[in-house]
């Protein structure tokens, strides 16, 4: 019985179209990747639980209107206090949903502020803007001063974006 010689194995030769077909395959694994990856890391909304704010106070209703004017611009908020009185320590509410508060509001101060910043008592905040966003920014619509917890809420001239005309 003779002993039986193994053969090297040789290398199976690949065809260069099995090649070229793995090419596409791993360029589309790529960009569905990166499609995900946009998608869930870019939603528009933020929720924070640690940011949650308390309810909108209903039971103050609005009482006058101030000279207090809010712009959109992209995703901030610019708030110009044309009127004589200064606010203190007071919570700005967007569309009765979300909070913001400042320490001061000076006469004649322009402030900008991230509309991203703005958190309901859930810990949601609105969709800001901005290039990435997934979502169609939340409008401004209503904007209210509450200066203390007993006072009315004090309307503000919320001024629409020009693309909204």
């Amino acid at each position: 019985m003779r002993p039986r010689m193994r053969r090297p194995a040789r290398p199976i030769p690949m065809a260069r179209a099995s090649t070229r077909s793995r090419l596409p395959h791993a360029a589309m694994t790529a960009i569905l990747s990166l499609s995900a990856i946009v998608a869930f890391g870019c939603s528009g909304k933020v929720y924070d639980a640690t940011r949650a704010t308390r309810p909108y106070p209903e039971q103050l209703g609005q009482g006058a209107m101030v000279q207090v004017q809010v712009f959109r611009d992209g995703g901030d908020l610019i708030i110009v206090n044309a009127s004589a009185q200064p606010f203190n320590d007071l919570d700005i509410w967007v569309n009765r949903q979300y909070m913001l508060h400042l320490d001061r509001l000076r006469v004649g101060e322009t402030r900008t502020v991230w509309f991203g910043d703005f958190f309901d008592q859930w810990g949601e905040s609105p969709v800001a803007g901005g290039f990435f966003r997934t979502d169609a920014p939340t409008p401004s619509v209503l904007v209210q001063l509450q200066i203390d917890e007993m006072s009315p809420l004090l309307g503000t001239v919320a001024i629409p974006q020009e693309s909204n005309f």
